[in-house]
């Protein structure tokens, strides 16, 4: 990457030396000597990293330096891994008591002797070439200064705001006002059809926030039938872009029909309905591919619309069928409005006119464009030192050529910690208007050792992860951030994700229909055409795979088809630690060469209807942190998932009735279980008092799910519990057996969610007097016949947030003043409960208004992601 990170790339290697499962190995292989000789050598060369990382932009020989230095401290990392692999794969075999021929064979005397040999002879290699490296670095007159690890627990800057869109930042009133009426008139004989409305200008001007407020606006709802939106972004292949107008439509993939095929099935999805759609970042300048397209579009009733943004006067020219809508820059004005919102925390913009004067100047160099204005008003906020103002203001990124945007944008980059700079720029590996959910994300950068163990010992690494995430969004590195409560959404503007892949150039590369290579440091891979990828990178760079750490099927409505070139290419990962694959669309049985990836550590697999069952060999993984295993056509989650032991995080998806036991419930580490679109399923495992560290339990969309396992009350770490859209499950069914006593509980639960549970006639009252002093959000959506709120909850201390919507006898039980319940709940400092038959929301916070059924299922749709 452009900068060499070789501070935080130490510290990971000085915290793996130090990891039980290295010392582990240190003691009962006798390489004792060997690794403290490393520890030493990593120890010194530390001591200067952070000088030499100042310099590097100057001095190109450090830069260089550092390079050298980096390539070492990956091997170095990856030997270090081999060993936490092979102690993790005698602990499996120790504690589940495996009697496999196979895995006895591995684990001989002779074998382990093999294993430490090779592992002392290249540790021996490593300390040779640091010793090398670092005999350069008394060239370089570098300090030796102490390294600060306390990163982890700074105060986030932002975290009582953030920046959902631009939309609700910029100012652009009139221009949506305009738009609208463009796109609302009644269709008049003669009139094109479909009408395309080109909206125009350079990148940052908020163009798609603009056509996404014009979708979301009532009266233009009310106008159109269907609503679709598709980022077209720099590919304009007329199959691709038409099976993501159909899964915009209808949530399909669609990966295994052909062109013609997909043409038809958008016909008939179009055929008749008043439309409308957004083509977002279009660059196509071929006439051509358009005209293919618009053929298929038409077939639309009269009056649908199409809005196309672009920074492209061509593109509206050839799409166009009414003059292009130019957006203009931002006022000026309006933009030091903008950047003061951005910069001051509320109040305190009167306290400090010196700043502002600064601000103003700040705000000129951005030439009026909001992006920029956003980025850089974000880095200052709640800052007050002048000095830190003026040097944005005096950066010399200002004086780089090119566009007026990017200057502003690598300000902005150059002011995150190092550590968010690393998770910024690996963001980069995903593909343009990739939508990121937060606890995902956050496992993607724990595969690749990206987040410290903070100093609390009550916060773990997906605490500080998520805390990763907030800081980033309130910075504006994400945007169209939607919080779903137990899951966030976002996503990266295009300019944002072109930063960070032009600043990670040095290590990703993208595999597409233009470029077909790989270089030898790269380390990350986006294959945005699969074909491409398998018949031309993997024969002519195969020996480069080797050093690939992640890799991104980005081409997500169709993967790779050919299950030999697949396992080909899976034969040359030999580190591989993270993959991310949709839809291998020809795949009846996954490769069971998968087993080979030792090294992996997160596996995003969406696989088609085809594909009956993951092969064996996941589940022998003994690094695998993350598994989504979503996929319709999955049969079963077989107990072998017991041996999964590093596991922390689970989506499954399963056509079983039943939940086998000594399976999911034997996972120790496990901290986050989904359990989503599971149709069969009755009933869940009776030993999930197995899963010591669970924290979070989703479950959504199993429609036959009967009835929970009483030993989900055993689960004293759980912190969230969400249930959604289970028509036929009971909660009740939680509680003891009539007639047995009452067991105490104290459990540690902050979230509980129930949504969409009809056949629920009681809230469990045990489970929740079981958290009365943690839990803090109590939500009730769409339980039409619970009746009343038990007791316990005027025990609930802790309690801050209680909504009740959608659950008319008990909205009318707990309306503020007058209902029955009322004096249960009236401790709670926020209460949102819909009215009886008006529609009223009882808050002490002072909203007023029923969300719309359209925001609530925003709010809840927290498993679409994965679907």
């Amino acid at each position: 990457m452009a900068e060499a990170f070789a501070t935080e790339i130490a510290k990971s290697l000085l915290g793996k030396l130090g990891s039980f499962a290295v010392q582990e190995f240190r003691l009962a292989c006798g390489l004792q000597d060997d690794l403290a000789r490393l520890e030493e050598r990593l120890k010194a060369i530390n001591a200067v990293l952070s000088d030499a990382e100042k310099q590097q932009s100057k001095n190109e020989r450090i830069r260089l330096w550092l390079h050298m230095l980096r390539k070492v401290f990956y091997d170095a990392e990856d030997v270090l891994d081999e060993i936490e692999c092979e102690t993790l794969q005698r602990q499996v075999v120790k504690t589940k008591g495996s009697t496999s021929r196979k895995v006895q064979h591995f684990f001989t005397s002779s074998n382990r002797i093999a294993f430490r040999l090779r592992m002392g002879h290249n540790i021996k290699k490593i300390i040779e070439r640091l010793a090398e490296i670092s005999a350069l670095k008394s060239d370089f007159n570098l300090s030796e200064q102490a390294i600060d690890c306390s990163h982890v627990l700074h105060e986030e800057t932002g975290m009582n705001r953030s920046f959902d869109s631009f939309s609700g930042l910029i100012r652009r009133d009139e221009d949506k006002e305009r738009i609208i009426n463009l796109l609302i008139p009644p269709f008049k004989v003669g009139d094109a059809h479909p009408r395309v409305l080109p909206i125009v200008g350079m990148g940052g001007l908020g163009k798609t926030s603009l056509a996404k407020s014009v979708g979301d606006a009532e009266i233009v709802e009310r106008h159109f039938q269907l609503k679709m939106e598709v980022c077209v972004s720099d590919d304009f292949s007329l199959k691709q872009v038409i099976q993501k107008i159909i899964k915009s439509a209808t949530g399909e993939r669609c990966a295994d029909l052909d062109e013609g095929e997909l043409q038809k099935k958008l016909e008939e999805i179009l055929n008749g309905r008043k439309y409308l759609l957004l083509l977002d970042d279009v660059w196509n300048e071929d006439a051509k591919k358009w005209l293919l397209l618009k053929p298929v579009l038409s077939k639309g009733a009269d009056g649908s619309k199409i809005i196309v943004t672009t920074r492209s006067q061509r593109v509206a020219e050839i799409m166009g069928t009414v003059p292009a809508y130019n957006l203009s820059h931002l006022g000026k004005e309006d933009c030091l409005l903008l950047f003061c919102k951005c910069a001051f925390k509320e109040g305190q913009m009167a306290l400090y006119p010196n700043l502002i004067g600064i601000g103003k100047e700040i705000v000129a160099k951005c030439k009026q464009v909001p992006l920029a204005v956003i980025n850089l008003g974000t880095q200052l906020y709640g800052k007050i030192d002048e000095t830190e103002w003026k040097s944005v203001r005096d950066s010399e990124k200002w004086e780089e050529e090119g566009d007026v945007i990017l200057p502003a944008l690598k300000i902005s980059y150059q002011r995150l910690p190092t550590h968010l700079k690393r998770c910024f720029l690996y963001c980069s590996v995903f593909p343009k208007d990739y939508q990121f959910g937060d606890c995902i994300l956050v496992q993607f950068w724990m595969a690749h050792g990206l987040i410290l163990q903070s100093a609390n010992p009550n916060e773990n690494l997906e605490d500080v992860g998520l805390r990763y995430v907030r800081e980033l969004i309130s910075r504006c590195f994400f945007q169209d951030y939607e919080d779903c409560i137990v899951i966030a959404y976002f996503k990266m503007h295009d300019l944002i994700h072109d930063l960070a892949a032009s600043l990670a150039q040095n290590e990703f590369s993208i595999i597409s229909s233009q470029n077909h290579q790989i270089s030898e440091s790269s380390r990350h891979l986006s294959v945005l055409d699969s074909n491409s990828f398998f018949h031309q990178t993997l024969n002519k760079f195969s020996n480069e795979f080797d050093h690939v750490r992640s890799i991104v099927f980005a081409d997500s409505i169709a993967g790779p088809t050919c299950k030999t070139d697949f396992e080909k290419c899976l034969s040359g990962f030999k580190y591989l630690r993270s993959l991310e694959l949709m839809d291998p669309s020809e795949f009846e049985v996954f490769p069971e060469r998968i087993g080979a990836l030792k090294h992996l550590r997160y596996l995003y697999l969406v696989v088609n209807t085809e594909m009956k069952r993951l092969p064996k060999s996941i589940f022998k993984l003994p690094n695998l942190q993350a598994l989504v295993a979503a996929g319709e056509g999955l049969e079963e989650l077989p107990e072998d998932v017991r041996h999964m032991i590093s596991l922390r995080f689970l989506l499954l998806f399963t056509q079983q009735k039943r939940l086998p036991e000594g399976g999911i419930g034997c996972l120790e580490c496990l901290q986050t279980l989904f359990i989503v679109w599971c149709e069969n399923l009755e009933n869940l495992c009776e030993d999930m008092q197995g899963l010591k560290s669970l924290r979070k339990l989703f479950i959504a969309k199993c429609h036959g799910l009967i009835s929970l396992p009483r030993s989900i009350k055993c689960l004293t770490t759980l912190e969230e519990f969400c249930i959604i859209d289970c028509e036929k499950l009971d909660l009740i069914t939680i509680e003891e057996e009539k007639g047995k006593k009452i067991q105490s509980l104290s459990l540690s639960l902050r979230i509980v969610i129930f949504e969409e549970l009809p056949a629920t006639l009681a809230l469990p009252e045990q489970l929740l007097q079981g958290c009365a002093e943690s839990l803090q959000t109590f939500i009730i959506r769409g339980c039409p016949n619970i009746e009343e709120m038990p007791e316990c909850i005027s025990n609930l201390n802790k309690l801050q947030n209680l909504e009740i919507t959608r659950c008319p006898r008990l909205s009318k039980r707990c309306r503020r003043g007058t209902g029955e319940d009322w004096p249960k709940i009236k401790h709670i400092p926020k209460i949102k409960v819909d009215g009886d038959d008006s529609g009223e929301e009882t808050s002490h916070s002072g909203s007023s208004g029923t969300p719309s059924a359209r925001e609530e299922d925003k709010k809840t749709s927290f498993h679409r992601g994965f679907c």
